[in-house]
């Protein structure tokens, strides 16, 4: 009976790493006690499940309420300390009950005395690829959602070499790292300038160079270019200066990513 349960919540995993897949309710008392349920299970395919269903329906701030007032962040917390499936299951959950939700974030950062925001610093430099962007993004949604929040200089700039060098991964890790640079820089001159004095135009622009990549690749780096060059001037020179944009077709995807940092 345990295999056939083990069975069938490793399928629901998969399906609810789809973003076809229906949305669950959380919000009603017992969907969260059913998912607390699965976060508190000893197998590794239940706790990955509870996860799942988390960050493939957690979207409204009553969700991220509901969530962390049954004490799912706590339980989220402790599958950090688990195994690998379980620990990015639990980055990636975190991040969306921690997106554009304050009080959620700030509950975050105080938990454990600091203790969780200390852990998740130290997953960036994780042996994994996966698990050091999961824990980046993590690290981004929480900053981007409490901008008060004191933000070291130095832990900033590790993170964005951390995912400049993920843009080396082949892969989901390659296509997506692009993008949390993009979400790290956005609208912050002063990340812009710490990216910028950090390689982060030369580094995209030698990305181009390669030859062929994944579309989802490029509109990540044209994307993360954009925002990177729409404050500074020494960006945007640099960036002319290494004549990235040497096709139509390059051109066209460039105007189309700074376009859309206005909209």
């Amino acid at each position: 009976m345990i295999q056939v349960v083990d069975a069938v919540a490793r399928s629901l995993k998969m399906i609810y790493q789809s973003k076809l897949a229906p949305k669950y309710d959380i919000v009603p008392k017992e969907n969260v006690d059913f998912l607390l349920s699965l976060l508190n299970s000893e197998s590794e395919n239940l706790t990955g499940l509870g996860a799942s269903i988390i960050t493939h329906s957690c979207q409204k701030t009553t969700e991220q309420k509901a969530l962390c007032e049954a004490g799912a962040l706590k339980k989220l917390l402790n599958l950090l300390e688990g195994s690998l499936n379980q620990r990015d299951a639990s980055l990636e959950s975190l991040a969306s009950i921690i997106r554009s939700n304050p009080d959620v974030s700030s509950e975050f950062i105080e938990a454990d005395g600091g203790r969780a925001f200390r852990t998740i610093c130290e997953l960036t430099k994780d042996r994994y690829p996966r698990t050091r962007l999961l824990a980046s993004m993590c690290l981004i949604s929480m900053w981007n959602t409490s901008p008060s929040y004191p933000q070291d200089a130095g832990l900033r700039t590790k993170l964005t070499l951390v995912l400049l060098e993920l843009l080396d991964e082949p892969g989901q890790v390659g296509d997506e790292a692009p993008f949390a640079l993009s979400s790290l820089v956005a609208g912050k001159e002063d990340l812009q300038k710490l990216a910028f004095e950090a390689g982060f135009v030369d580094k995209l622009s030698n990305h181009l160079r390669k030859g062929p990549l994944q579309a989802k690749r490029v509109q990540g780096i044209f994307l993360a270019l954009a925002d990177v060059c729409s404050k500074l001037e020494s960006c945007r020179s640099r960036l002319l200066s290494l004549e990235v944009c040497d096709s139509v077709e390059h051109c066209t995807l460039f105007l189309v990513s700074v376009l859309m940092t206005f909209f």
